[in-house]
C-alpha cells in the first residue's frame, strides 16, 4: 500500500528545504480525372514532442471525394493525490474495530476517469490514513513513514521528477486535525480552536514547499470538507444540538482552508456545496420524519447513518466520492 522511496542526493536537498520552511514560518483539392476509378489511401502520422502531446493526421482519398480527419490524443500528465484515508478512497469493510480498507472508487480514481477525454492522468497516491498538517511536516509521526521521510518529502520527489510534465495536485489536509474534536456526545470547542489554528499555521508552509517543487504546468486544487458528523442529528434528543455544533466547527475549518488556499492562489473544491452542508431546509422521510436537507445528504453520501457493522463511519461512499470528484473537476481547465 505504501511505496518506499530511496533518496540519494535528492533527500538532502529536500530535508534542507523542509527545515528552512519550518524555521521560516482546411479542405484539400478534389481528385484529378486520373484518380477516378481508383482508390488511394495515404496515411501520414506526425508526432510532435512538446510537453506530452501526440497528434495523428489521417488523409484518405476515394472515388470523387476527399476526406481529411484530424485526431488529437489526450495530453498525458500526472495526478499527485495528497491527504489522509479519504484521498485513498477508504471505505468500511464491516470488520469490528477496523478502520476500513483502501478502494479504487475514491475521488482521485473518479477524477482520473472524468478527465480521461481531456488528459491521461498517471495517478500517484501518496496519502496516509490519519495524516495531519503536523505529520506532513515531520513534527509528528504518521503510520506510513519512518522519519525523516514524510508524505511531503515523497510528494516533493514526485513533483521534482515530473517538473516538465502537465500535472494535477489535490490537497486533502485538515480533516484529521478536527476529527478528534467531534464526538457523538460533545464537540470540544477548545480542541476545534486548536486544530483550526494548527492548519492556519502549518498548511501555508506545506503549500509553499509543494509549489516550489512543482513545474510550471501543474494545477493545484485544495479541498474543503463536508460534515459527515451531521449524522449525529439522528442520535437521540441531544443529536440536533451536537450536529449543529459539528457544522459550526467544520465551517470554521473550511473558512480557514479557503483563506489559506486563496492566499496561495490555489483553486478550491467546493465540497460542502456538493453535500448541501448549509441547506437546513426540511426534508421529510418515511419512518424518520422531518430532518434538515444537509443531514439527509450526509446520510446519503457517507456511511455515518449506516448501522453496524459498516457504520457509522465518516468516510464517503461511492456516490460521496463521485460528488467530491466533480467539485475538483469543476476547477480544472477545459483544455490541458
Amino acid at each position: 500500500m505504501h511505496r518506499r522511496v530511496t533518496y540519494p542526493a535528492a533527500s538532502v536537498a529536500v530535508l534542507a528545504l523542509l527545515t528552512t520552511v519550518l524555521v521560516i514560518g482546411n479542405s484539400p483539392s478534389p481528385p484529378s480525372a486520373e484518380a477516378v476509378g481508383t482508390t488511394t489511401s495515404t496515411t501520414t502520422t506526425s508526432t510532435t514532442s512538446t510537453t506530452s502531446t501526440t497528434t495523428t493526421t489521417t488523409t484518405t482519398t476515394t472515388i470523387g471525394s476527399t476526406t481529411s480527419t484530424l485526431l488529437t490524443a489526450p495530453v498525458s500528465g500526472f495526478y499527485l493525490d495528497i491527504g489522509g484515508s479519504a484521498s485513498l478512497g477508504y471505505q468500511p469493510d464491516g470488520v469490528a474495530h477496523h478502520n476500513g480498507h483502501r478502494t479504487k472508487q475514491g475521488y482521485a480514481n473518479d477524477v482520473k476517469a472524468l478527465e480521461a477525454n481531456n488528459v491521461n492522468l498517471n495517478l500517484r497516491q501518496v496519502g496516509c490514513p490519519g495524516e495531519t498538517v503536523q505529520s506532513m511536516l515531520g513534527l509528528l509521526k504518521n503510520v506510513c513513514d519512518h522519519l525523516p521521510v514524510t508524505q511531503l518529502m515523497r510528494s516533493v520527489v514526485i513533483l521534482t521528477d515530473d517538473a516538465n510534465e502537465v500535472g494535477l495536485v489535490t490537497i486533502d489536509l485538515g480533516f484529521n486535525n478536527i476529527r478528534p474534536c467531534l464526538s457523538p456526545k460533545s464537540v470540544e470547542q477548545s480542541c476545534v480552536n486548536q486544530s483550526v489554528s494548527l492548519v492556519r499555521e502549518y498548511l501555508p508552509r506545506i503549500l509553499r514547499v509543494l509549489k516550489e517543487a512543482a513545474g510550471p504546468n501543474v494545477y493545484f486544487v485544495g479541498l474543503e470538507y463536508e460534515d459527515p458528523f451531521l449524522g449525529y442529528f439522528l442520535k437521540g434528543s441531544s443529536g440536533p444540538t451536537i450536529a449543529t455544533e459539528t457544522l459550526e466547527a467544520m465551517s470554521s475549518m473550511n473558512a480557514t482552508l479557503i483563506q489559506v488556499y486563496s492566499k496561495a492562489n490555489i483553486a478550491i473544491a467546493n465540497v460542502p456545496g456538493a453535500y448541501q452542508s448549509e441547506n437546513v431546509g426540511p426534508r421529510t422521510l418515511a419512518n424518520v420524519g422531518t430532518i434538515p436537507q444537509n443531514v439527509d445528504t450526509a446520510c446519503l453520501l457517507t456511511w455515518m447513518c449506516t448501522p453496524p457493522p459498516f457504520g457509522p463511519d465518516d468516510h464517503p461512499n461511492n456516490a460521496g466520492y463521485m460528488a467530491i470528484a466533480r467539485t475538483i473537476v469543476a476547477t480544472l481547465p477545459e483544455k490541458w
